[in-house]
């Protein structure tokens, strides 16, 4: 697996914790789960979090923040719940005392990030590869819920530079996303898509982006990318779609003929130039 840089891993390695979480503990508690693993004044600083997020990105124009309450935790909190609720967790985490060693050294390489201290060579590479193991493991147990996830790669998240997210998108159908983002955007504009996806067969990933007019761009590989697009005359649209998509270099894709595996689609306004 190719190594991760140290921001790249630890959202890498939150964002899978973040999902397993609300994945086990939703499916114990039901959908009001945050208000059962914590306590009432924790959950309140948790919707300030949220609240004071939503009013910082709809400032800049982007439409939506994630509303799931776990997305706004620190990393201390989620591995606490973790130990707290072990037999939910056991089985898609494995032997308790390995991933708490694993957990416990991420987090003290994360602190020294999170400080903008330097991190050796060596601690560079052993956050990645426990950022990989973590993913790995829940990728493997979440892939229990539908077969086809031990077969084709999944989307863990692509975002514009404007703040837009799949995080809040729409299901349109399984790995199949859409994200109506209320931004406008004029020729001359440039937007920037951060990805991140994971594959359970560790194969070659390969991204593409279709802009509004039809143009698409094939040339980004890897689990995490970013991708440009310079938004231009031809594609002023009202409802423009910049559709984000993922494929694998194996024989079979999850949408067959296609040939992809996964996409998330993103709706602009895109108006003509200022005169």
């Amino acid at each position: 697996m190719p190594l991760m840089q140290p921001p790249v891993a630890l959202a890498s390695c939150e964002r899978s914790l973040r999902q397993l979480l609300t994945h086990v503990l939703n499916a114990e508690f039901g959908a009001s789960w945050i208000h059962q693993v914590f306590d009432a004044e924790t959950v309140t600083k948790l919707s300030e979090k949220y609240t004071e997020e939503e009013k910082r990105r709809t400032k800049r124009g982007a439409a939506t923040v994630p509303s799931n309450l776990i997305e706004y935790t620190e990393f201390t909190q989620l591995t606490r719940l973790i130990d707290r609720y072990w037999e939910l967790f056991k089985e898609a985490m494995g032997e308790k005392k390995e991933i708490s060693v694993l957990l416990a050294r991420f987090g003290a390489l994360r602190n020294a990030v999170a400080h903008s201290r330097e991190l050796l060579p060596f601690e560079e590479e052993l956050l990645s590869a426990i950022a990989g193991e973590i993913r790995n493991r829940v990728t493997i147990h979440m892939s229990g819920r539908d077969p086809a996830d031990n077969y084709f790669p999944r989307i863990e998240l692509v975002r514009d530079s404007l703040g837009n997210s799949s995080e809040t998108a729409m299901t349109v159908q399984p790995h199949m996303l859409a994200v109506p983002t209320a931004t406008t955007l004029r020729p001359g504009d440039v937007v920037t898509f951060t990805c991140r996806a994971v594959d359970p067969q560790n194969r070659t990933l390969t991204w593409f982006l279709q802009t509004p007019e039809g143009r698409r761009y094939s040339n980004h590989e890897g689990g995490d990318v970013e991708i440009t697009w310079e938004v231009r005359k031809q594609d002023v649209h009202t409802r423009a779609d910049a559709l984000v998509m993922l494929a694998s270099d194996g024989e079979y894709h999850r949408f067959g003929a296609t040939g992809f595996d996964a996409s998330v689609s993103f709706r602009y306004e895109v108006l003509p130039p200022l005169p």
